[in-house]
């Protein structure tokens, strides 16, 4: 991993790696690097090997996937000593698995020479740091010879009492069948949260015995029981993780503390055991003392640097990708497979749009007709989309917020019920989080549908706290250096879960006050590792070599600021109002307009910055709240019936039905998310000139059989359904192919 002082001095010049200035996004001298390769491969560690020009320091850049970005530096810090022929040994590496890829790793080296010119091979080469990097593969695990086992340990430091706390361990066959069983030791029995022995470190008498261990190991269920995360060995009374074809495995162990754990640091001791190779590791860990409610602030009145910007550009751009999404559809091109995430539905367009109409209202410039149309063409597909799938979607994909709103606004009863869809239907039902860091936004988006499901009347969802106690370790890690890429604006958005968590409750009388000093670190952490003064911005992606400090990063300060005011309005830190400020009053400075590039960067732009604006306020409550929602009647139907799943030509048409092309017919079918009418125009050009029959009848489902066509011959066509309201949804120019004519039957 990382220290915390070569983090901070990323940001500018580091003495230890010679660097005399700030350095910009190059590869440094041509020719300086050479006969890069790898020597001494082990399952665990293997050697890189390069040759420089000139004496220079030494250090490897490693990504565990393709898209480059580097998740750590080996050393962490570079080796200072100047020689021309470089050595470092990378080790916390995984066994190689053809099966899973698992022990695959992309890589860059970087030296800085006397004179402080830094040169990497084979990059970083663009702006975006996703450059070729050389791929690097440990030695598989061995199949013959005696069986081995070792394992690593990952996660957060310290929790507090009453609450859990998750770490990682990763098991790893490094000899003998990879097949077998993983079993947990415990001390009383199967499934009684006694898989391991948790110790007292301090000088002082503290009490382990009401620190509990439980291990995870299964994920597939909803119901957070512990009797189902665990298979038992009855012969041996044992829980166990089951056999696969993988040498690599994860398991997460939960510290469970009560609330009378006296706070002091502890160790936690745990015995695994396969190919009847056992191994026992320990996990040190702190209890904080009981977080409490903060005193009374005294909240200093400022005015908001840059608001003035913030609200012009939230009218300009705000028209901007309304009028797009209104072009798009009457050229037919939709959003229906909620997979492409340029447009503003991503970042919650739909939240977006309704605090617009808010806002704009309050100032005396009510367009509620405009804005609400805005909103819906986001909304209204979504969350029908959401409903007829059953919840199913990408778990970077989901923002409940809007919807929640639309229906405090409208009683829609769609928005709530597809809230309920992706949270008690969908896949992302059943996670009970990541430890790893790079999870963070998938808990925080999860725990997100789920209390947003909750404000509307739902129970709780028996997963919830386990995310929750998740995105704070997540938070945590990164605090400590351990969060491999993740970057800045994935922390915002997990701190502006544990803001809605809260707020949550809060409102039952039990405000969780963990949620303070866990921000608070983070606060503090992202300033003094993150930030760049220069720029205005926070480093996007902390281990490129050399750094790009991107001024267009600067469209995300608004996905972090959110938090740096809330943390003010709780307790009038001054700082951390500052800090906020600053991000928020440089949000648009890309003098290129890198925030405008698409619907997506204007929703990162506003998604959370309305509530920014209303923590600087002084105002205690999200947008997103009941009470700043009033119930004003149905938003006006102003949105086409967009058509989705067309199914014609199969070498066009993945979905095609067999048989729906033939010589001289063609059936072309496709689906509306609301009731429409049901046309085809077609011809044999994109100007077209023949329509179907129309058939007037209301319904989501469509099919047309064309007639009389030419055999061996390419037709473009367009859907066209018309709601019960008379709005128009066309889809774009597609086309098929006819099949050749059946040769005539020879004459007997």
């Amino acid at each position: 991993m990382i220290s915390r002082s070569f983090r901070s001095a990323v940001v500018c010049g580091l003495p230890l790696l010679l660097w005399s200035y700030c350095l910009l996004a190059s590869t440094g001298r041509p020719h300086e690097i050479s006969n890069i390769h790898f020597e001494n491969a082990t399952q665990t560690t293997v050697d890189v090997v390069w040759d420089t020009a000139h004496p220079s320091t030494s250090q490897v850049l490693i990504s565990n996937s393709t898209d480059f970005e580097a998740d750590r530096w080996a050393l962490p810090v570079a080796d200072p000593a100047l020689v021309t022929t470089h050595r470092v040994t990378v080790d916390h590496l995984i066994p190689f698995n053809p099966k899973t890829g698992d022990g695959t790793y992309y890589i860059y080296v970087a030296s800085v020479d006397a004179k402080g010119e830094m040169s990497t091979a084979p990059g970083p080469q663009t702006q975006d740091g996703k450059n070729p990097s050389i791929t690097m593969r440990t030695a598989p695990a061995a199949a013959m010879g005696p069986p081995s086992m070792k394992f690593y340990t990952s996660g957060p430091d310290e929790t507090f009492p009453g609450y859990d706390m998750y770490f990682q361990v990763q098991p790893i066959i490094m000899a003998g069948p990879t097949g077998t069983h993983l079993y947990i030791h415990n001390e009383r029995g199967y499934n009684n949260s006694s898989d391991g022995v948790v110790k007292y470190l301090g000088a002082d008498k503290g009490n382990p015995e009401t620190i509990s261990m439980h291990f995870s190991c299964e994920w597939g269920s909803s119901t957070g029981l512990d009797s189902e995360e665990q298979q038992l060995d009855r012969d041996r009374n044992m829980g166990y993780c089951s056999g696969a074809n993988a040498n690599v495995r994860d398991l997460t162990i939960r510290l469970r503390t009560t609330p009378n754990t006296v706070p002091g640091k502890y160790s936690a001791a745990f015995t695994l055991e396969s190919n009847g190779q056992v191994q026992t590791g320990t996990y040190e860990f702190t209890v904080q003392p009981t977080p409490t409610a903060p005193p009374h602030p005294e909240l200093t009145p400022k005015p908001i640097p840059g608001l003035a910007t913030w609200e012009k550009q939230m009218f300009d751009l705000g028209k901007r990708w309304c009028i797009y999404r209104d072009e798009q559809n009457a050229a037919g091109n939709f959003v229906d497979n909620w997979g492409w995430t340029g447009d503003a539905w991503f970042y919650d367009g739909g939240r977006v749009y309704q605090n617009i109409d808010t806002y704009t209202a309050a100032a005396g410039h009510p367009l509620h007709q405009a804005w609400q149309h805005c909103a819906l063409t986001l909304l209204d597909p979504y969350a029908n989309y959401l409903v007829a799938n059953n919840g199913t979607m990408a778990g970077y994909s989901i923002f409940p917020y809007g919807m929640a709103m639309n229906f405090y606004r409208t009683k829609a009863e769609v928005m709530r019920n597809g809230i309920k869809a992706v949270a008690t239907l969908g896949p992302q039902r059943q996670s009970c989080g990541y430890v790893d860091p790079g999870g963070i936004r998938e808990n925080s988006y999860r725990s997100n549908a789920w209390m947003a499901n909750e404000m509307l009347g739902a129970p709780r969802w028996p997963l919830l706290q386990r995310n929750i106690d998740k995105v704070m370790g997540n938070l945590n890690m990164a605090n400590r250096g351990l969060a491999g890429s993740v970057h800045p604006f994935m922390l915002g958005i997990g701190m502006e879960t544990l803001i809605h968590w809260y707020d949550l409750t809060l409102a039952e009388g039990h405000p969780d006050y963990r949620v303070l000093p866990v921000i608070k670190e983070t606060l503090d952490a992202m300033w003094r590792d993150l930030w760049v003064p220069k720029q205005n911005i926070l480093v996007y992606e902390r281990y490129t070599l050399p750094p790009n400090h991107s001024i267009s990063y600067g469209a995300l300060n608004n996905l972090v600021s959110v938090a740096y005011a809330w943390y003010w309005m709780q307790t009038g830190d001054t700082v951390e109002r500052d800090h906020g400020d600053l991000l928020f009053q440089h949000a648009f400075d890309d003098p290129e307009g890198g925030y405008s590039w698409s619907g997506k960067q204007f929703s990162q732009e506003f998604e959370f910055s309305f509530d920014f604006v209303r923590y600087r306020q002084g105002l205690t409550t999200s947008s997103v709240v009941q009470e700043n929602n009033a119930y004003t009647g149905p938003y006006a139907d102003t949105n086409p019936p967009i058509s989705e799943k067309v199914n014609c030509d199969p070498n066009h048409f993945p979905n095609c039905k067999a048989g729906t092309i033939g010589s001289t017919t063609a059936t072309i079918f496709w689906g509306t998310y609301k009731p429409a009418t049901t046309q085809l125009i077609y011809g044999k050009t994109d100007r077209y000139g023949q329509v179907s029959p129309i058939d007037k009848a209301m319904v989501y489902s469509h099919v047309v059989k064309l007639t009389g066509l030419e055999p061996g011959t390419t037709y473009h066509f367009r859907t066209r359904s018309v709601d019960r309201v008379g709005i128009v949804g066309s889809m774009k120019d597609l086309t098929f192919t006819t099949l050749p004519a059946e040769p005539a039957a020879k004459t007997p």
